[in-house]
């Protein structure tokens, strides 16, 4: 092969790579950075797609619970009076005081004031501290959640009770009394019956042992 025939070659070679490389970068890749944008705005859009699926099925699920929501509102509702009737909640609270064995009440009911989370009723904190046991504590609890009128326990505080001409050594057999704080709010609705979101009804306050506590410590309600 001849010089001039080997240069033919090498140029025609060239050529074909430089029309190569120049597909590659001038169609080639756009059209793969173009079908990358695709596969990603998919996966996007299916992922859109799993969320709107997944809301319209939490809808539908409260739609089926709607009834039964209601329900729950009204009964709420009539737990809730259209006045505050503090009289009326000390004649309760003391009823319960005296089924449950409990001594030295004493009850603080708090100025009313809006829900932090707005809505149609009032509440009012009300603070009740007294001396008894911690059987006697956990039956004042159920007694106090199951009143007819709505109460929420935020919080439980007990302490060993001071006891004039205690013993050293107490009998074993004898349980010790505990000093008592129950944080707590009531409800009452100025306009009549709620048309807003109402308190959620409260599950009965866990109050660990003295045993397993250190004096003062503090178990809330949900």
């Amino acid at each position: 092969m001849s010089r001039q025939d080997r240069t033919i070659l090498i140029l025609g070679i060239l050529i074909i790579v430089i029309l190569i490389v120049g597909y590659y970068f001038l169609l080639l890749s756009p059209l793969r950075q173009t079908y990358a944008d695709r596969v990603q705005e998919r996966s996007e859009k299916q992922a859109q797609l799993q969320d709107l699926q997944q809301q319209v099925a939490d809808l539908e699920e409260i739609r089926r619970d709607a009834p039964n929501i209601e329900r729950q509102l009204l009964e709420f509702s009539k737990r809730i009076p259209t006045q505050p009737e503090i009289p009326t909640l000390v004649v309760q609270v003391e009823e319960v005081a005296r089924l449950s064995g409990v001594t030295q009440l004493s009850i603080a009911p708090g100025a009313p004031a809006p829900p932090p989370g707005g809505g149609d009723f009032q509440t009012i904190p009300v603070t009740m501290t007294f001396v008894g046991t911690y059987e006697e504590l956990q039956d004042f609890m159920l007694r106090l959640l199951d009143l007819s009128r709505l109460v929420t326990v935020n919080s439980v505080t007990y302490d060993k009770a001071e006891e004039e001409g205690e013993a050293t050594d107490v009998n074993a057999g004898v349980e010790r009394k505990l000093q008592v704080q129950i944080e707590a709010e009531v409800y009452f609705q100025p306009t009549g019956v709620p048309s807003g979101p109402a308190p959620v009804a409260p599950a009965p306050a866990e109050v660990t042992t003295p045993e397993e506590t250190t004096p003062g410590e503090t178990t809330s309600a949900q």
